[in-house]
């Protein structure tokens, strides 16, 4: 085969309504990246396109503009404790919020990836309990939490809530800055 032939030869690429080759309802269709996640259920399917089962403890953030469309920016977060730390908890939100106003991320996600069963646990529940809070006084809206685990993904915070009242974005009293969070020598 010379250079020339194979830089003829057509660049192939499975359409994104394709489930390679099967008809088989239970192939997960690939997800267009460039469509609005509006819902929960639309959410659990983003992320299983994604994440689809557990490999290890990570907490994953994902961003999406105004428009609901994900952000082509992810966050994993390795090696995350049994329990969360609110202090870290918050210093998280703090940098998420400089962040967002950077990339013009109105909202985000949060997946708690964790092998095992997909039923809660304590910890889990901690983790989604500490997660929703931190979009309160910051420029982000906080989608529901979202746990991935060995039988796939399932909504942590049943609620449904984004994290802010039904009026729309909360006000903040002190408004983040960059020199509050990164402090140079």
């Amino acid at each position: 085969m010379t250079v020339a032939s194979t830089l003829d030869a057509p660049l192939t690429r499975p359409s994104l309504d394709a489930t390679d080759g099967h008809d088989d309802a239970s192939v997960p269709r690939i997800s267009d990246p460039h469509e609005p996640v509006h819902d929960v259920p639309e959410l659990v399917r983003h992320v299983e396109a994604i994440v689809p089962t557990a490999v290890r403890r990570q907490l994953w953030t994902l961003f999406f503009d105004a428009d609901d469309i994900a952000l082509p920016l992810m966050v994993p977060l390795e090696g995350i404790p049994e329990m969360p730390d609110g202090t870290a908890l918050d210093r998280y939100g703090d940098a998420l919020a400089v962040v967002a106003s950077e990339f013009g991320a109105a909202s985000v996600a949060f997946v708690l990836e964790r092998v095992g069963a997909a039923s809660p646990r304590i910890s889990d529940r901690l983790w989604g309990e500490g997660l929703a809070v931190l979009g309160r006084g910051r420029p982000f809206d906080v989608r529901p939490v979202l746990l991935c685990s060995d039988e796939g993904v399932s909504v942590l915070d049943p609620s449904g809530d984004r994290g802010r009242p039904a009026g729309g974005r909360q006000a903040s009293s002190s408004p983040v800055r960059r020199a509050d969070i990164v402090r140079l020598p």
